[in-house]
């Protein structure tokens, strides 16, 4: 009896410790093909894959914020190619960013589609919102898309939400904001 008992108060205090964890941020880190490493504190409850796309390049981490629902949020690092010449400037950064928000513009129910200036802790970006004119059946009715320099990583993102989901945006961009790029210098010549 004294047995069973104790082993029902360990396995309750490790069920315990288990959700209080389940509860907090969670560090992932992502190799990424340069050899460079990508951090990101991913939101209590969120989950993540790392889609490689075939024939190499950059991949892109795909997230739920619900366990067992759609991919919400979507990250694609890119790096500088180490042979070139031209590393990417800010006006160029906002430039493709509001390119972006132009393709958007005619599906969109603003007018206007207004680039917002983003900092985080290892470089600044652009984004927008935008609002779908239309959504599909079980399509999203808003959507974040943008840039944010982290280090020498540019993290192309989208957010995809819906009514009642305002926490999505916020934290998802709170996480783009904090990310870290670790250089390896692996890829230098």
């Amino acid at each position: 009896m004294i047995r069973s008992v104790a082993a029902s108060l360990i396995l309750a205090q490790t069920l315990s410790a288990a959700s209080a964890r389940a509860d907090e941020p969670a560090l992932r880190r992502y190799e990424l093909p340069n050899e460079d490493t990508l951090e990101l504190t991913m939101p209590a409850g969120w989950s993540d894959e790392l889609v490689q796309p075939l024939g190499g390049g950059p991949p892109t981490i795909e997230i739920a914020v619900a366990g067992g629902g759609p991919r919400q949020v979507f990250i694609r690092p890119e790096w500088a190619d180490p042979t070139a010449t031209e590393v990417r400037e800010l006006p160029q950064l906002r430039d493709a960013v509001r390119d972006l928000a132009e393709r958007i513009q005619p599906e969109a129910l603003e007018p206007y589609l207004e680039v917002r200036h983003i900092a985080g802790h290892n470089g600044v970006g652009f984004y927008f919102t935008a609002t779908d004119r239309n959504p599909g059946a079980g399509e999203f009715k808003f959507m974040n898309q943008g840039a944010l320099q982290a280090g020498d990583l540019t993290l192309w993102f989208t957010i995809l939400t819906n009514e009642g989901q305002d926490t999505v945006a916020v934290e998802a961009l709170g996480m783009l904001q904090r990310a870290v790029h670790r250089r390896t210098g692996h890829d230098q010549l």
